[in-house]
C-alpha cells in the first residue's frame, strides 16, 4: 500500500522499461538456491543484446560476466536495475547508486506494504523522487519482452523468438508467470507482460496507457485486484478499446476475496457491481479465470480478424451434440444458428450420405464428414446468412483408425485440412478442440500434433466445452457491437441513432 503523504505524479517514457540498453542484477549469484530467480542467467539464456552487469559484493564474477559491488561500481548509466535482496537491504543499494544514474528499478522483493511495513515503501520511494527513478513493485515478477529479450522465468527463452502482439498487465507475480506458461505453448503471442506487485510507484495506469500506444500490441489483457484511480482506468479504457480489445479479470470480488487481496498487495479491493458496470460501459471485456482469460487473448490475437456478424454455422459430430450446440450458443445474447440457405443444403447433400448424419445448422456431418470436412466449410462460408464457422474437433474419435501410425497421420491430415480451408475462405473459422480421454498417451500425443498444426498455421482455436465456445463467441460479438455503436455516435454527435428524430 503507498505510503501516505508521498506524491506519485512523476511520468516516464517506459521504452527503455521494456527495451533497456543496460540491465543491473543487484543480487545476482552463481549458485541456485530455493527461491532465488537467477534473472541474470535468464538473461543470458535469452541473449539479451544489451550490457549486462550482475551486482553483489561477495563475487567477482557471475556466469562468466564482471560482478561489481554495488550500482555506483558499474562503468555505465542502468536503463534496468533488477533487485533480488532482502527488503531490509533494498533501500541502501538503492542509495548508493548516484543521481540519474538508474532509470528504472524493479523490486522482486516482498516484505513491504502487504505486510504493513509501509515505512520500508516510504523510504525507496523517497529515493525514487531524489535519484530521479521509476519503481516496479515491489513484490512483483517484473517484465517479459520479446523485443528486448528480457524476462524473469527460465522458459522464456522459448518463446522470444516468437514475436507476438498481445500486452498482459497484472497486479499478481503468480499470474504473470501461468499466463506466460499456458499461453506459450498454445497460440498466443506475447509482445510485453508485465508483474506490477504494490505499485508504489509505477501504476497499472502508465502501462496500460503505454500499451494502448504502442503499435506492437493489439490486444490488451489486464489482472486487477484494485484501482486506486478509477476514472483515470476508466477514460484510458475509454480511449483504447476503440483500437484495440481489452481483457479484464477482476480479482478479490467476494469478501474472503477482498482480504486476500489486502494480504497479497497491501491494497483495497473496490465494489465488484460498480467496477463491472463501469467495465461494460468502456467496452472492456470482463473474465474471472486464467482459462477464460488464454481464451479471448488467443482469439483475439489481430492476426485472426473479428468475424463481421453473429450469425454462426457449427459443425459437431453427434446429434447430442448439435441439441446442446443449439440450446448453448442460442442463450447467448448477440449469437444465432441461422438456417442455411436451399443452395447450401442441395450442395451439402452432394457431400454427406442419407443415414447418421443432420445437414441443418449446426450439421452433423456423420464419419463422412471428417475426410470431406474441408469441402464442407467451402459450401457453408458461401451462404450469405452465415458470417463465421466453428468445427469440433474430437481427438478421440481417432480411436474409430485403427493403428498407431494412421492415427497419427489422421491427426495431421486433419489439421492440414482446415489449415488450407482457413486460408482458401473469406469467413473466419475456428476450431474447438476437445479430449474426451484425459492423461493417456496416445492422444494426448494426437492432440499435441494437431495443436502444434493449429499454432503453425494460425489457426485460431479454443478448448473447452460448448459453453466455454459460445461464451467467448458472445463476449467477441459484444466488443463489436460496441465499435458500431462507437462509429454510430460519431456519425450522430448529438446523440440521434440512425432513423431516430
Amino acid at each position: 500500500m503507498t505510503s501516505p503523504g508521498i506524491s506519485r505524479t512523476r511520468k516516464a517514457d517506459l521504452t527503455r522499461l521494456f527495451q533497456p540498453e543496460t540491465i543491473a542484477h543487484v543480487g545476482a549469484s552463481p549458485r541456485p538456491a530455493v527461491g532465488r530467480f537467477s534473472f541474470t542467467k535468464y538473461l543470458l539464456t535469452m541473449n539479451y543484446p544489451g550490457r549486462l552487469y550482475p551486482v553483489n559484493p561477495k563475487y567477482e564474477e557471475v556466469h562468466g560476466l564482471r560482478c561489481y559491488p554495488s550500482l555506483a561500481d558499474i562503468p555505465d548509466d542502468v536503463d534496468l536495475a533488477i533487485l533480488a535482496v532482502p527488503s531490509l537491504q533494498c533501500a541502501s543499494a538503492l542509495r548508493e547508486a548516484p543521481q540519474g544514474k538508474v532509470k528504472f528499478v524493479i523490486i522482486h522483493t516482498s516484505g513491504f506494504g502487504e505486510i504493513r511495513k509501509a515505512e520500508l515503501e516510504k523510504e525507496l520511494l523517497e529515493l525514487a523522487q531524489a535519484k530521479g527513478f521509476r519503481i516496479i513493485g515491489p513484490n512483483c515478477m517484473g517484465i517479459y519482452s520479446q523485443e528486448g529479450r528480457v524476462g524473469f522465468w527460465q522458459d522464456h527463452w522459448e518463446i522470444v523468438n516468437k514475436p507476438g502482439s498481445v500486452g498482459f498487465i497484472s497486479q499478481s507475480g503468480g499470474h504473470a508467470v501461468n499466463l506466460l506458461m499456458g499461453g506459450m505453448d498454445t497460440g498466443i503471442f506475447f509482445n510485453k507482460v508485465i508483474s506490477l506487485g504494490n505499485q508504489l510507484d509505477l501504476t497499472i495506469h502508465e502501462v496500460l496507457e503505454y500499451m494502448g500506444k504502442d503499435p506492437a500490441i493489439g490486444v490488451i489483457g489486464i489482472y486487477v485486484e484494485d484501482v486506486r484511480d478509477g476514472n483515470r482506468f476508466l477514460g484510458l479504457l475509454k480511449d483504447i478499446v476503440p483500437g484495440k480489445p481489452v481483457v479484464v479479470w477482476k480479482g478479490g470480488t467476494s469478501a474472503v476475496g477482498k482480504e486476500a487481496v489486502l494480504s497479497h498487495t497491501g491494497s483495497l479491493a473496490g465494489d465488484e457491481a460498480v467496477f463491472s458496470a463501469a467495465m461494460r460501459q468502456a467496452g472492456a471485456l470482463l473474465v474471472d479465470n486464467s482459462d477464460h482469460m488464454v481464451r479471448l487473448l488467443r482469439l483475439l490475437q489481430p492476426q485472426f480478424g473479428l468475424p463481421a456478424g453473429s450469425r454462426l454455422a457449427i459443425f459437431s459430430p453427434g446429434g447430442g451434440n448439435t441439441v446442446s450446440a443449439c440450446d448453448l450458443f442460442s442463450s447467448q445474447p448477440g449469437l444465432s444458428l441461422p438456417p442455411f440457405g436451399a443452395e447450401t443444403r442441395e450442395k451439402l447433400k452432394t457431400l454427406l450420405p442419407e443415414e447418421n448424419v443432420d445437414i441443418r445448422n449446426p450439421v452433423d456431418p456423420g464419419a463422412t464428414g471428417a475426410v470431406r470436412i474441408d469441402q464442407l466449410m467451402r459450401v457453408v462460408s458461401q451462404d450469405p446468412q452465415i458470417d463465421a464457422i466453428l468445427v469440433l474437433i474430437g481427438v478421440d474419435y481417432l480411436s474409430n483408425i485403427k493403428g498407431e501410425e494412421s492415427r497419427a497421420l489422421a491427426a495431421e491430415m486433419i489439421s492440414d485440412l482446415i489449415a488450407t480451408t482457413v486460408k482458401q475462405v473469406k469467413k473466419p473459422i475456428t476450431v474447438l478442440l476437445q479430449q474426451v480421454r484425459q492423461n493417456h498417451e496416445d492422444f494426448d500425443r494426437y492432440r499435441r500434433i494437431m495443436l502444434s498444426k493449429f499454432i503453425e498455421k494460425r489457426i485460431p482455436w479454443i478448448d473447452g466445452s460448448f459453453k466455454d465456445a459460445a461464451q467467448i463467441y458472445a463476449q467477441v460479438a459484444q466488443y463489436r457491437n460496441h465499435l458500431a455503436r462507437l462509429r454510430q455516435r460519431e456519425s450522430f454527435p448529438d446523440g440521434r441513432e440512425k432513423g431516430s428524430f
